[in-house]
């Protein structure tokens, strides 16, 4: 993505190939650099989002609307929580990829965008770990393995690839607007009360359901529900809405970042 570079699938795979080796150590570094000096280290992965499943659990069934009739709604809970969490962890490491790095970016020469897609990756690894606990409570619940798990990957993949959109869209964007940074932490407080994590979405009013297929993580989330907690393959529609809400938010992201990168340098 640098000059000369026009943004294509495989201009994106040439560079990742190319730099495979510092893609590697920048995600292995920034990994390691999030447990160092932790006690508990990488099991934070395993055990944050069950915490967080634990106490909103005991919120939402006990003291305020007892679940609401929801089926297997510790799994219906878990699932929405990792989700957002992992995309909120991404979003938050990329956004700050350019202006943290500024001292390697004014003196070695790589394509830019290989920053906020190592933190987007390093980030994604909590996901992919989080799932461990997430299908444990699954057999808890007597939610038995089934033959439409086999879709997960697909749809974790179609996730990382939406994020990295974002990331690179967030990432551009704080170099020249530092205040990014603390509007997203008010936006994203937002998304996730309007994402159905914690409530079923038939529990909002009839206006205001068809505005939901408007938000993209509704989209990756009842992917998952789909598969784990109905144990069934998600429809054509569902698969049509993840890729091309992946596939839209990665192009927009990467014009976005191929438009504004020449001028980083001024302004980190």
């Amino acid at each position: 993505m640098e000059q000369g570079y026009k943004f294509s699938l495989k201009g994106y795979l040439k560079y990742l190939k190319r730099y495979r080796f510092l893609m590697e150590q920048l995600v292995s570094r920034d990994f390691k650099t999030k447990y160092k000096r932790s006690v508990l280290g990488v099991f934070w992965s395993f055990l944050n989002p069950l915490l967080m499943m634990a106490v909103q659990y005991v919120v939402f069934t006990e003291l305020i609307f007892r679940g609401g009739g929801i089926p297997h709604y510790a799994m219906y809970l878990l699932i929405g929580i990792v989700i957002f969490n992992g995309f909120n962890d991404c979003c938050n490491q990329a956004m700050r990829a350019i202006v943290g790095n500024a001292g390697l970016i004014t003196k070695v020469f790589v394509p830019k965008f290989i920053y906020p897609a190592s933190k987007v990756l390093s980030a994604s690894l909590n996901i992919i770990l989080a799932m461990i606990p997430l299908l444990m409570v699954a057999l808890f619940n007597k939610l038995w393995p089934h033959p439409s798990w086999l879709f997960i990957p697909l749809g974790l993949f179609m996730l990382i690839i939406f994020i990295m959109g974002m990331g690179l869209m967030l990432s551009s964007l704080m170099v020249f607007f530092r205040d990014i940074e603390f509007l997203w932490g008010v936006f994203s407080t937002v998304w996730m009360y309007a994402t159905p994590i914690i409530y079923d979405i038939n529990m909002l009013p009839e206006w205001m359901r068809p505005i939901e297929q408007f938000n993209p993580l509704y989209h990756y989330i009842t992917y998952m529900r789909t598969i784990v907690i109905e144990r069934a393959v998600p429809g054509l529609y569902q698969h049509a809405c993840c890729l091309g809400i992946a596939v839209a938010f990665l192009i927009i992201g990467s014009l976005i970042f191929r438009k504004t990168q020449d001028r980083f340098i001024f302004y980190i």
